[in-house]
């Protein structure tokens, strides 16, 4: 089966089977280091490797990265955006989050809805307990606070630290990176993967869309990733800017 597209972070080496989802398969090498076998939905992304079809592609419980692969390579770089880019995208996130983010998302920390179910609240109160941290210059209690915060493959918290993190490569603020990153990592070995990456300034294919050319339906494609984790993204990035 032809692959689609490679990440520029995969590394060569073995890969053993972690889990199998509709429409893709994670892997992890001897390190802890992430794989994930995707299909065109999904798209390229850092650490992906495109398929049209994930299951059949891995069909045992293990697979072997070459060093030398024959795949088109997904560039996965943020862009470089001027101040008046990233006004401009933090319009759009401003305007467009609120109206497709799902409504169990971080959205309601910037959209308050006059009810939210307790659990909601409970979380979102927690994240303002967070911000006051940060804001007192707590950076590594605020981040643990909200580190795992949320269910999910990738929950809420660690989704919101990523585009936190993206937001600060796009502003030139670098300095915060390394504690954020360290305080950030749990048990969770595919938010560790995610985590790195968006510290190391790495990004998907409908994220760096988002970035390149702003608009609604942009991120409208990126909340449309997982239950919330493109939205709770999507929040750490508005926040962050």
């Amino acid at each position: 089966m032809k692959v689609l597209s490679m990440g520029d972070r995969i590394r060569p080496g073995a890969y053993a089977l972690r889990a199998r989802f509709a429409r893709s398969v994670l892997l992890l090498d001897h390190a802890d280091r992430a794989l994930f076998v995707v299909d065109r939905a999904i798209g390229p992304g850092p650490l992906n490797l495109v398929v049209a079809d994930p299951n059949a592609f891995v069909s045992g419980d293990s697979l072997a990265i070459p060093r030398r692969a024959d795949a088109p390579r997904f560039d996965s770089r943020l862009p470089r955006l001027d101040r008046a880019a990233r006004a401009r995208l933090l319009r759009t996130l401003a305007s467009a989050l609120p109206r497709h983010a799902p409504p169990a998302s971080l959205v309601s920390l910037f959209a308050p809805a006059k009810a939210l179910p307790r659990l909601q609240a409970s979380r979102d109160a927690l994240f303002q307990k967070a911000f006051g941290l940060f804001a007192a210059g707590r950076l590594a209690a605020g981040v643990k606070l909200i580190r795992g915060c949320g269910e999910g493959l990738t929950p809420s918290g660690d989704d919101f630290l990523c585009g936190w993190m993206l937001a600060l490569r796009l502003r030139r603020i670098p300095a915060p990176l390394p504690t954020i990153l360290k305080s950030a990592r749990g048990g969770n070995r595919v938010s560790n993967a995610f985590l790195e990456m968006a510290a190391q300034g790495r990004v998907n294919v409908a994220v760096k869309n988002l970035l390149q050319a702003p608009s609604a339906a942009r991120v409208h494609a990126v909340c449309g990733f997982g239950h919330s984790s493109g939205a709770d993204l999507l929040c750490g990035l508005r926040y962050g800017l």
